[in-house]
This record gives structure tokens, sequence and C-alpha cells, in this order.
């Protein structure tokens, strides 16, 4: 499996495609890589796809006790370098959105587009600070019991029948992130700070992908967001907060249709 050492820590990566157009894939918490196989499958024809374990998650070491979204960015721009990847267009769901547009601070010169798929440019409320941070707790006593209720919140009750199969992959993931990396990115995401101001700038095109009846994220937040910024907006109208997986065909044809659309390779 392809590695980089970042720091004296490892980072898992993997890296596929020919096509001339360049995507980064970022996963949420408790998520890793993987999840996004479906979607390189089918797009390596046309794209080059890179997907990474952010820092705590999958095959990837904790970096830090804190994994801050700055944090989390800088093994991802590493590989990036490794890989020879100049630039890309970003698909960052829930904390791989936020880690994406820390990306876009740091280096805006690396991020051609930016898909926030069910994700959100503003910061924690203070009240979800302390719940992220009490959350700490709650795996320390039963991560068993953590997992499985916070990923069957992210589903419709519908699609957590109809997808019963990857809600139990996402259960054993999130389980192993659990044990490793959860504490450190709730930290993270607790210090997350605005990142509204960066999409008004308006200097890179961004989509929001957002799911109708998302639990972690209000859908009339994201319209706000996307209408203040003077980004695009689809929304996903059967889905809770893992749009790519309750609507995946939908979510794969919009992608495109982004991509497409823009004149940068």
């Amino acid at each position: 499996m392809p590695f980089i050492e970042f720091r004296g820590k490892q980072v898992h990566y993997l890296f596929a495609g020919s096509g001339p157009k360049k995507v980064v894939l970022l996963h949420g918490f408790l998520g890793d890589s993987s999840i996004w196989g479906r979607y390189a499958s089918d797009l390596d024809e046309r794209y080059t796809i890179l997907r990474i374990d952010l820092a705590g998650h999958g095959l990837s070491d904790n970096i830090s006790e804190v994994h801050t979204m700055e944090v989390i960015a800088e093994p991802v721009i590493a590989v990036m370098n490794f890989v020879g990847m100049r630039s890309a267009h970003f698909v960052g769901h829930s904390m791989g959105g936020y880690v994406a547009m820390a990306i876009a601070e740091k280096e805006k010169s690396l991020v051609l587009s930016l898909c926030l798929l069910n994700s959100t440019p503003v910061e924690d409320s203070e009240l979800k600070k302390r719940d992220r941070i009490r959350t700490i707790r709650l795996i320390d006593l039963s991560p068993e019991l953590f997992v499985s209720e916070a990923i069957n919140n992210l589903f419709t009750v519908e699609n957590l029948a109809k997808y019963a199969v990857d809600v139990q992959k996402l259960k054993e993931l999130g389980l192993k992130t659990a044990l490793k990396g959860a504490a450190p990115a709730l930290r993270g995401m607790a210090e997350r700070k605005d990142m509204c101001s960066l999409l008004r700038k308006n200097e890179f095109p961004v989509l929001f992908l957002s799911g109708m009846h998302d639990n972690i994220i209000p859908i009339q937040s994201v319209i706000e967001q996307a209408d203040a910024s003077g980004s695009q907006i689809e929304i996903l109208e059967k889905t809770n907060h893992m749009g790519f997986i309750e609507e995946y065909d939908l979510t794969l044809s919009l992608l495109q249709t982004f991509w497409e659309s823009l004149r940068s390779t």
C-alpha cells in the first residue's frame, strides 16, 4: 500500500486514473479513503483520483493530540506534492470539507474547485463545541455504542435499511477510528474557525451538495451560505448526511456535471 512519511508519521493514500482532470477526495469524521472506492472505479477513466486517509483515520497515523483542520491539511498537501498533483478539484465530505477549506486558505493555487458534500463553512456553535469535547468521554466509556449511534444518525430511517451493508462497513471503519483518531479530530473540529469569508472571495468555484434531511448540517443554513457566497447548490432530496451513499448515482452525475462545466483542467 502507498504511504509517505510526514514528520515521522505514516500517511496512507490511493492514487489512480489517468484522466486530464485531477480530483482529490477527502472523507469525513470516522471514515477513510475506502469510502470513495466506487467513485474512484467509476471515474478513473476520465479523471486522475487521489484519495487520502486523513490524520488518525484509516491507515494514517495520528499527528498530534489536537487535529485542527490546518494540521490535517498539511499531510494532504504533502501527498499532493509527492504524487505531482499541483492543483485539483476537491470533494470534501463533512470534516473533509473543513480540511479542503483549510487547504484553500493555506495554498489557494491547489484548489481548482471545491464541492462541499454535506459540509459547511460555518464554525461550530459554542454548544456544539462543548458537545464535541463531551463526546470524547462517551467514546472512552463505550466506543461501540458511540459509533453505532453516530453512524445511524447519518442516514434517513429508510436508507438505514436500504443500505444496511454500507452502514455496517461504516461502523467497522468508525470503530477503528474511535480507538485511534477520534479524540484528536473532535478537539480539532471544536477549534474550527469560520470560513464563510473564504467562499465569499469567489477565488474558485464552489458547489454545495447537501441533504434535504441532514441531521448534522441543516439545509436552510446551507441555502443561506450558498446564497451569501454566490455558490452553486444542489439539494439531494432523499438523503440525510451521507449523500454520496444514499443517492450515489445523482451525486456522481452532479459532480461530473460541475467539473465539466469548468474550463480548468
